[in-house]
């Protein structure tokens, strides 16, 4: 660890993040409940140096220990305004803790982060099934062809 390790400040989530993370944590899933108590309590850092709109989440100590799997198992579509699926969301937890929430593009980055009206969720049935991810989903769909 050199003297310039920069760790990215810790801040309040945004509206928009709290917004996302409490829209996918409205979900049932096994662990949700402490999910749902770390995410009143976590703070966030930016997730990524490359400008994207993913974060990095941060739990206190003392908060419950969930049981969920990391991903959770349910996936976000983001999609713009004509209902195109433009990126995805995923919640990522590690050793029961809320850890990430990535937000992935398909084509551009996006710029901000999407507001959960412009997200299509979806549970995972079986998250313990390997899970083709919704990159590969999305990209198998027929796509409308620019002429």
């Amino acid at each position: 660890m050199g003297m310039n390790d920069v760790h990215p400040a810790r801040r309040p989530l945004t509206a928009t993040e709290r917004a996302l993370l409490d829209s996918l944590l409205d979900h049932d899933f096994e662990g949700v409940e402490e999910l749902r108590v770390q995410a009143r309590e976590a703070t966030a850092s930016t997730g990524c140096e490359c400008g994207c709109v993913t974060i990095d989440l941060h739990v206190p100590d003392g908060v419950p220990v969930s049981t969920a799997p990391s991903p959770a198992p349910v996936e976000g579509t983001v999609v713009d305004a004509a209902g195109e699926p433009i990126g995805g969301v995923l919640l990522f937890v590690a050793d029961g803790r809320l850890s990430g929430l990535e937000v992935r593009s398909l084509d551009e980055p996006l710029a901000t982060l999407p507001p959960p009206e412009r997200i299509d969720w979806e549970t995972v049935p079986d998250p313990s099934a390997e899970r083709t991810s919704w990159w590969r989903r999305v990209r198998s769909r027929p796509r409308r062809v620019a002429t």
